[in-house]
């Protein structure tokens, strides 16, 4: 069902000499949360919350965005690819949505065919955007909107917003290529990491796997690896490694879920090391998707 045993054993030590010998700058970086949950955006350095303030975003819902004119805001990890004045609403940062991640879930769910999974994933093509929606960011207009009697925090069409005076403040610390990290936190662990995953292997309206690797510290990594399948069974593989050993284990059941104290620990910790989040050392190979 996962990655060979002795394969998974030696990515994981691959990654933890690359980690110890090469300096990770990461926890120093400056980079961005936003929590579904709370309607709020958060900028941190490391684990540290230098300030934050309230956003408004696109519908209510507990689905993520997933097509054009869904007006759901995504989740998952993005970065700033352009930050520009907007007559509309102030100033726009715009986020490299569709993620790779995004582009395989929708052919998961057989909203894209080969072809069209092949030319978005190698070349973001117009494709994207005419299926599965773009200029999605971070912008001014205010964190919520007065309809009649009550304000309403859910009015862009999928967007983050905030006040103009807030991302005026916000503004001095962005630049491209920064991280963005749009989370969920009231979600189930298993669907915060689905989004938060590297796509592994994918077969359309049969199952999606994804990956995840995690430094801890210098000495201490975590790798998940997510399974879906389309008849309803998920399964969430948690492990960490320390020294390049296999520590710890852990296998959800069925509906992706472990215990509850285990379920808390991981998301905690993930929340604090969010930004620890390693870029895959796996080569995908898209001819396996067919």
């Amino acid at each position: 069902m996962f990655l060979n045993k002795e394969i998974l054993q030696i990515l994981v030590l691959v990654i933890f000499l690359i980690t110890i010998f090469t300096r990770s700058t990461l926890g120093e970086e400056v980079f961005l949360i936003y929590d579904k949950a709370d309607y709020r955006l958060y900028l941190r350095k490391g684990e540290s919350i230098l300030f934050d303030m309230p956003g408004a975003q696109g519908l209510k819902a507990s689905l993520p965005k997933r097509k054009k004119g869904d007006f759901l805001t995504p989740e998952g990890i993005y970065h700033i690819k352009e930050i520009r004045p907007s007559n509309l609403y102030h100033v726009f940062v715009e986020l490299s949505y569709p993620n790779k991640n995004d582009i395989a879930l929708a052919y998961y769910r057989g909203e894209i065919d080969w072809a069209k999974l092949k030319e978005i994933w190698t070349n973001s093509s117009s494709n994207s955007k005419k299926i599965l929606g773009y200029a999605i960011g971070i912008h001014g207009g205010g964190n919520s909107k007065q309809e009649k009697e009550k304000l309403d925090f859910n009015w862009t069409q999928g967007c983050i917003a905030l006040n103009n005076s807030d991302l005026d403040r916000l503004i001095k610390f962005l630049k491209p290529m920064q991280r963005v990290y749009i989370i969920d936190s009231q979600k189930p662990l298993f669907e915060m990491l689905k989004k938060l995953a590297y796509p592994l292997k994918v077969k359309p309206l049969d199952f999606w796997e994804g990956g995840l690797y995690f430094k801890i510290n210098n000495f201490t990594f975590w790798y998940f690896h997510i399974k879906e399948e389309a008849k309803g069974s998920r399964i969430l593989l948690w492990e960490e490694w320390v020294r390049g050993r296999l520590n710890e284990r852990k296998e959800s059941g069925l509906d992706g879920r472990f215990d509850r104290s285990a379920e808390e620990m991981i998301k905690k910790t993930v929340f604090q090391k969010i930004n620890y989040i390693l870029d895959p050392m796996v080569r995908i190979d898209l001819e396996e998707w067919k």
